[in-house]
């Protein structure tokens, strides 16, 4: 962890938005290490952005609980997916208003060293002939978005490392999948394949936690702005 991050006692309470599986293992995360959680809401309550806020609701609602927190000047890390194509237009609003918002479709370490490696894996893949590619993601029967937002984030490092033959997405729903993500090229003779399998919530958790520190020493810096968990990992 780097070691410019805030100790947990030093940082404001956090608000939770979103009493679903990911927003309640962050405020219990958030209390292991040392932090306080002020609010928990459901996506329906009424709160008021305070200091610092956790999100992780639905698609149709994530846009504007992150749009209230920018105007109201509180820090923001969502986890919510399914919303992100609407990242553009809170440019305006956050340099106007010198916000700072953190979004990721999966806060893993793990899942961010998946697409790293795939980035890398594809630029070599794609000089090779006679692979095609798929990827395929499996998670509990609770989950809305299909695909994950996960697997797209997958999909689009693998692009950018340059394989552009088509790469389909299967999306499988069963019993209570934390998450699985595979990326593979098979050929006549042989598969490769990249995997992340969650184990727990503890790890998306933890890295969330991770992020919300993160993000409150951006905000505290003046240093406004849209990240990722690019960013987190390039400090």
């Amino acid at each position: 962890m780097s070691p410019d991050l805030p100790a947990p006692s030093t940082l404001p309470p956090l608000t939770v938005v979103g009493a679903g599986k990911l927003g309640s293992a962050v405020a219990e995360a958030w209390q292991r290490q040392g932090g306080t959680v002020c609010t928990g809401v459901h996506s329906d309550q009424p709160w008021e952005p305070t200091d610092l806020v956790f999100e992780a609701t639905a698609p149709e609602a994530a846009f504007d609980h992150v749009l209230r927190c920018v105007e109201a000047g509180v820090p923001v890390v969502t986890g919510t997916t399914g919303w992100l194509h609407r990242l553009g237009e809170l440019e305006e609003p956050l340099s106007r208003l010198h916000g700072t918002v953190f979004w990721s479709t999966n806060f893993s370490p793990g899942v961010h060293a998946l697409n790293v490696i795939a980035l890398r894996a594809a630029e070599v893949m794609s000089q090779l002939d006679g692979y095609t590619a798929h990827i395929r993601e499996v998670h509990h029967v609770n989950k809305k978005d299909s695909p994950s937002g996960t697997a797209l984030t997958l999909k689009q490092f693998t692009q950018n490392g340059g394989w552009n033959l088509p790469l389909d997405i299967d999306s499988v729903r069963e019993g209570e999948v934390v998450g699985l993500h595979a990326l593979a090229w098979d050929s006549a003779h042989d598969s490769v394949v990249l995997q992340h399998e969650a184990k727990s919530r503890l790890g998306f958790a933890e890295g969330a936690v991770w992020a919300l520190r993160w993000t409150w020493e951006r905000h505290r810096r003046r240093e406004f702005g849209l990240y990722t968990m690019t960013d987190l990992f390039q400090q």
